[in-house]
């Protein structure tokens, strides 16, 4: 296997590239595989549009949407540790972050 292209993707994503591989697992594939079956919190189609909704709509950057992606925090005080200090946004925004999650994650 050889990389391609790098960018943030979510486990979910992960997962999917892994089943679709075609060849040979090697012991950190199938060890990788085994994470992601266990800790996808959406399905394949559910976690890119939750990440391009977050990306489109809040103007969230594409690693930052990922993180919220897998982790599918509950909560702004959540949201705010996933954002940490590198950016500051409003209630408005940490709002429409909550509802677009809920609608993704049930």
């Amino acid at each position: 296997m050889s990389v391609i292209k790098r960018r943030p993707i979510t486990i979910p994503e992960a997962k999917k590239l892994l089943e679709e591989g075609g060849e040979e697992m090697g012991p950190l594939q199938r060890r990788v595989l085994d994470y992601a079956t266990r800790f996808s919190k959406l399905n394949f189609e559910e976690a890119v549009r939750l990440v391009e909704e977050l990306v489109g709509e809040v103007g969230l950057e594409r690693e930052t949407a990922v993180q919220i992606a897998n982790c599918l925090p509950r909560s702004q005080e959540e949201i705010r540790t996933i954002l940490g200090r590198q950016k500051i946004i409003s209630e408005k925004d940490l709002t429409r972050i909550l509802e677009i999650i809920k609608r993704h994650a049930g």
